[in-house]
């Protein structure tokens, strides 16, 4: 493993630099939580001082010298080269004098500010306030700010900036660079929890771990057991706690095993207690405004506090918080006190055991439902817990010991509507973990003649999409609708199947409405139908870009993908990626695409990851990388082969790589015979984004038959736009290709718009029509403004910024007198601009020159 690695935190060390070297510089103070990365930030904050040529003087303060008068100065004065002087005073003032001359030259590093000794405190004083001299000082939150210090404060004469603890992103970064390879999710999540982003934390939990053996190597990453921490690390801020009274270490103590806890689980004779702990900095608000909680203000607090608790006072607490939490009638604090209890010898019924596993399942926390479900069998089999135990075995790519308690299931199963939860819930470990459609398909068809009709409402609909991952489109026209609501788990299924047969048909007003009958009854059956929810949220996503709606479509998305650890992650990675590619940001899109890879290794509960490699193989054959697209096309498993979805994102693939070989329309015909699949498999909306990488290609006579019968066969408006733009490109008509291209671009689709520009440009100078040439390819390239990667076009000139300000007041009418008192310029200054925005847009005045921008 390399040495632990450090974050430069870019963004905190720029912002402080800038304070620092501004022309009216200020002294800045960096303040956060032991552990936070203080001292680091400002090592590097002086490196890049330093390079600007200032002298840095170090000072560190330390407890032991806080009574030691200059004993924090003491290095500095002994290193200061004034030998002559024996007394300390007159090094003192020779300090003062040689820096308070040149304030500009020196900066004064402060580490551990608030342990300065009164004199040295005293000096610093002098040298900032008297001076002018720059400083940048650290304080742990934790400790007061007195005399000189305070002073400094008071007198507005220092800037705080407080410094959180590492985001989700920073932490993973530093744990890549370390291990040299990706975290397993959830080793990820349970360390960037422990530690809250404290990057002292994060590196001694890391350490912890590997002392204890509890590193491993594992098929989604580097797998990580949080360990205690050693009590030279504890000892670091014992201290404070030391201070507690009685009273308030034991809330302490209680807050440290359930945090957070709710505001309204504190007793009101401890609200006293409470407060008392908040002013310490022991204790902190969580910030959350749906139920107020709070929680310990540092994650070593809580194993300081728990580490001296013996087996039975911790017992006794646990089951104060689990009184305390049960009767408030929340389900998260509901489970919270189950979970805590499991740790003690209580009992806790059978039933309780069932819905917490179900729950946790349901949540994605798939360990502690298989923990929980093991739990709740310990005097016998039974089947709500061995199907729980199956499946977050599944969620935990255990895949054979899950396939073996599925077997266990079957055989436990009571009554038809058991054994077609059982079912489904079998195939679907089938399926999106063991990528074997065909086989859960086989089985499951067999076994559906054994149930009564109601068992069999329930199961048709999942079976309906694994026969179409499988290529079998005969299921299309035998899906049933979704029934009343009263129509139990059946309803909630039918609906999620045919909220996707509606979104992959193209026609979003029919998808909303499925989904908004369908979103009513998945609260009732979330333990039955955990995905139910991600399930509809996906349908609604693709019938947003169904309806051309891609602003909405995409802020759906990175809402949802917020949450990096839930089950979805991976399909909203691919989401993103998808809206992406299409708007040209291929540098994004391959990030985003590998990241839903992996996600989707992990966790696919829609049968996405093959489509996703396919994606990203677009994406890199896009990017002039054809040994990877290769590569990852040899990936997919071939068990995919026939569903929709993958054939389309191969072809795509497929046809950019011949593209690159100079062969456009052996590429196009790929497209075509690949979208003439996705329309018999029911994929109207992909088949026509897929369409669009012929017109792409500029093969738009090839693809027109196929644009008409996706028009015809769907009510989305994307399609019928690019149905629009395919007509315009075959006929060659370059100003409705300009007249469409905004629109196409704000649907979702720029790339294809500047594309289709840039060969509507080339046929456009073919015909010498050099205006129409000139307006197509500036549209093209102000549409490609933040694309990473376009076809590179012969050398148009562009407008300066300057030039589009004139253009912009001469097309409102603005005569160049007024223009040049707006901007500062003569009027011939101003006429000058005008001849070269003339020329450049080839127009031959102001009235030419509104139409084009109006056009623009």
């Amino acid at each position: 493993m390399a040495r632990w690695p450090v974050l430069p935190r870019e963004s905190e060390r720029d912002a402080v630099l800038s304070i620092l070297r501004g022309s009216h510089s200020r002294s800045v103070m960096l303040r956060g939580p032991s552990g936070v990365g203080k001292t680091t930030l400002g090592a590097h904050i002086s490196q890049a001082l330093r390079a600007d040529g200032r002298t840095v003087v170090p000072v560190v303060g330390l407890a032991e010298l806080a009574e030691i008068p200059l004993g924090a100065l003491a290095p500095v004065l002994a290193s200061a080269g004034r030998v002559d002087l024996e007394s300390v005073s007159d090094r003192v003032q020779a300090l003062v004098a040689v820096v308070g001359e040149n304030p500009t030259k020196f900066v004064l590093i402060v580490d551990d500010a608030p342990l300065l000794d009164a004199v040295s405190a005293g000096v610093l004083y002098q040298l900032v306030r008297v001076f002018g001299v720059t400083a940048l000082l650290t304080a742990r939150d934790s400790h007061e700010v007195s005399g000189p210090l305070a002073r400094l404060l008071h007198e507005n004469l220092i800037d705080i900036v407080d410094l959180d603890g590492l985001s989700l992103e920073h932490s993973q970064s530093i744990l890549q660079q370390y291990f040299g390879g990706s975290l397993r999710p959830e080793s990820l999540r349970a360390l960037f929890e422990a530690s809250r982003g404290n990057p002292l934390m994060l590196r001694e939990l890391t350490f912890a771990a590997a002392r204890a053996g509890g590193i491993h190597s594992g098929d989604f990453g580097v797998e990580v057991s949080v360990a205690a921490l050693p009590k030279h690390v504890r000892a670091t801020i014992s201290e404070r706690l030391l201070q507690l009274s009685d009273d308030e270490r034991r809330l302490a103590q209680l807050i440290a095993i359930a945090q957070p806890i709710p505001h309204a689980a504190i007793r009101g004779d401890e609200m006293d207690v409470l407060a008392r702990l908040t002013t310490e900095g022991v204790v902190e608000d969580t910030g959350d405004d749906s139920l107020p909680s709070v929680r310990l203000a540092h994650p070593l607090f809580a194993e300081a506090l728990v580490v001296e608790l013996s087996r039975a006072e911790r017992t006794e607490i646990i089951r104060e918080v689990a009184s305390r939490l049960t009767p408030m009638g929340d389900q998260q604090l509901r489970f919270t006190a189950t979970v805590l209890l499991t740790s003690t010898d209580a009992t806790i019924t059978n039933d309780e055991l069932d819905w917490a596993a179900n729950y946790a399942h349901a949540a994605g926390d798939h360990t502690v439902a298989a923990a929980l479900a093991e739990r709740a069998q310990v005097a016998a089999r039974r089947f709500a817990p061995e199907l729980v135990l199956a499946s977050a075995l599944s969620a935990l790519a255990e895949s054979q010991r899950s396939s073996q308690v599925f077997e266990s299931v079957f055989g436990l199963a009571s009554g038809d509507e058991q054994r077609a939860i059982a079912l489904v819930r079998w195939g679907q470990h089938v399926v999106y973990r063991l990528a074997q459609p065909a086989q859960a398909v086989e089985r499951v068809t067999a076994k559906l003649g054994e149930l009564d009709a109601q068992a069999q409402a329930v199961v048709r609909p999942e079976l309906a999409k694994w026969q179409l991952i499988t290529g079998d489109a005969t299921v299309l026209s035998g899906v049933a609708d979704p029934v009343s609501a009263d129509g139990g788990l059946a309803a909630v299924n039918a609906g999620l199947t045919a909220a996707m047969i509606a979104t992959m048909s193209g026609n979003p007003n029919q998808a909303f409405q499925i989904i908004g009958q369908t979103r009513p009854l998945t609260e009732a059956f979330r333990f039955e139908a955990p995905y139910a929810d991600a399930l509809l949220d996906l349908s609604e996503f693709i019938a947003l870009v169904a309806s051309a709606d891609i602003a909405r479509a995409g802020d759906f998305a990175a809402q949802r993908r917020l949450d990096r650890f839930a089950d979805s992650a991976g399909v909203w990675s691919y989401a993103l990626a998808i809206i992406r590619l299409h708007d040209g940001k291929l540098t994004e899109a391959s990030a985003l695409a590998a990241l839903a890879v992996d996600q989707l290794k992990w966790r696919d509960f829609t049968g996405l990851l093959g489509t996703a490699t396919a994606l990203h193989a677009t994406i890199e054959a896009q990017r002039g990388n054809p040994n990877i697209a290769y590569r990852l096309l040899s990936e997919i498993a071939p068990e995919y082969a026939g569903d929709a979805k993958v054939i389309l994102q191969r072809a795509e693939c497929e046809a950019f790589l011949l593209a690159a070989e100079g062969r456009p329309e052996d590429g196009a015909h790929m497209i075509i015979a690949a979208v003439t699949e996705g329309i018999n498999l029911g994929h109207f909306l992909l088949s026509a984004l897929t369409l669009t990488v012929a017109l792409r290609l500029d093969q738009a006579a090839a693809a027109r038959e196929q644009c008409d019968v996706l028009t015809q066969l769907s009510t989305s408006p994307l399609i019928a736009l690019i149905r629009e733009w395919g007509e315009a490109a075959a006929g060659r008509d370059v100003v409705r290709l300009c007249e469409l291209a905004p629109s196409l671009a704000s649907a979702g689709v720029a790339a294809l718009a500047v594309d289709g520009l840039l060969a509507g440009a080339r046929s456009a100078a073919k015909a010498d029509r050099r205006e129409l040439e000139r307006k197509a390819t500036l549209l093209a390239r102000r549409l490609a403004a933040d694309m990473d990667h376009r076809p590179a076009e012969r050398d148009v000139e562009e407008l300066t910024e300057r030039e589009w300000t004139i253009a912009r007041a001469a097309a409102g009418r603005k005569r160049s007198r007024e223009i040049g008192q707006q901007l500062g310029l003569s009027v011939r200054t101003v006429d000058n601009h005008l001849a070269r925005i003339y020329r450049k847009l080839g127009v031959t005045g102001r009235v030419e020159l509104e139409q084009v921008l109006t056009e623009l």
